[in-house]
């Protein structure tokens, strides 16, 4: 069943990180969503048949929405109290003080937040409206989650400005206390397909994950979690990594704007819409109109080379925002060559093969 993203002030961000996906659109204009986009919104959410709907409330920065909206998201599932509602929210951590991470706490959200690696390379790139570097802010506002038992995982961007520093990178996240990390290689879907400078080329992304995994392999503790290296180990048991990029279900997930127009995964930008919840009353409704249908046929479109694969049941063509056309004419996963190639590298490494 769904998942929901809500990017409840659009583009909106008080940040203009340089390789920002959102950077083509617009981050300036506050945009919030209005409180009765958000009703209708959990009269949507409340037709789905399923008893627990977990929402990932996000931007720009979501924090930017206020406190007074953040508490209306409470009253409303309240109210709609036959539900389990399961909250995130993904921050970029410079607004967060005590009063919102006693919210979090209290309310039971989970919390992610983007540390870009070490403080040269978060500063390199994570900047503010004034192009200072956000690191020391982003950090405090992690320890005063901490403060309040929430121990946030991270997502690290990388790009192709940043690869070469794997080691610097993680050990910055590390020397920051962080043991859940998600590394994402930077592939911008969202601004009309074109070559982004900041994008990753295959070769460069197995570049980064092998120096990853030999630094992990010496900190020898099995209480560090990064969600690639996981996927991988998960592999070579034969068995099924829990990300969404390993099972081809993104048809599963779903983006609403501030102004209720739905769209699939953000990463995929807006090119595709599904309607608006002003107007699909149920979720039946939306899943069953065409223009769904069609695109979830498109993204289950394998590839030969997919339907030959030793991993096919593994990978299911990786994630459907890192898709390009192949010879065949058929979308094949951007990571592709990297994703066996590093399956076959950590195999020969446990078996003693390197």
């Amino acid at each position: 069943m769904g998942s929901f993203q809500v990017k409840i002030v659009g583009d909106y961000c008080n940040l203009r990180c340089t390789y920002c996906r959102n950077r083509d659109f617009d981050q300036n204009t506050k945009t919030i969503m209005t409180l009765e986009t958000l009703e209708r919104f959990f009269v949507f959410l409340n037709s789905l048949p399923q008893e627990k709907i977990r929402v990932s409330w996000h931007g720009g920065e979501p924090l930017l929405a206020g406190k007074d909206f953040f508490n209306q998201i409470i009253r409303l599932e309240k109210k709609y109290s036959k539900k389990e509602w399961l909250n995130s929210v993904q921050t970029n951590a410079t607004l967060i003080d005590h009063e919102w991470a006693e919210f979090f706490s209290t309310n039971k959200f989970s919390v992610g937040v983007s540390v870009d690696g070490s403080e040269r390379t978060h500063n390199g790139a994570r900047l503010n409206a004034i192009k200072q570097g956000t690191y020391s802010k982003v950090i405090q506002g992690v320890k005063i989650l901490r403060c309040h038992n929430i121990y946030p995982g991270i997502i690290c961007t990388v790009t192709k400005k940043t690869f070469k520093y794997a080691d610097e990178m993680l050990h910055g996240l590390l020397d920051a206390g962080f043991k859940g990390i998600a590394f994402n290689a930077f592939y911008n879907t969202a601004s009309e397909g074109k070559r982004d400078v900041y994008g990753l080329t295959d070769e460069e992304w197995l570049c980064f994950l092998k120096k990853i995994f030999e630094t992990w392999l010496t900190l020898n503790n099995p209480e560090i979690k990064i969600r690639e290296l996981d996927g991988a180990l998960a592999w070579v048991k034969s068995k099924a990594a829990n990300y969404c990029m390993y099972k081809g279900t993104c048809y599963q997930w779903f983006v609403i704007d501030y102004e209720g127009k739905i769209y699939p995964c953000e990463r995929l930008g807006k090119a595709v819409t599904f309607g608006s919840i002003n107007s699909l009353k149920t979720f039946d409704e939306l899943i069953n109109q065409s223009v769904f249908v069609e695109w979830k046929k498109s993204i289950e479109r394998m590839p030969q080379k997919c339907q030959d694969c030793k991993l096919k049941m593994l990978c299911h063509n990786g994630c459907v925002s890192h898709r390009q056309a192949n010879n065949e004419g058929a979308p094949l996963y951007s990571y592709c060559e990297s994703r066996l190639k590093f399956y076959d590298y950590i195999n020969d490494r446990i078996n003693g093969r390197r």
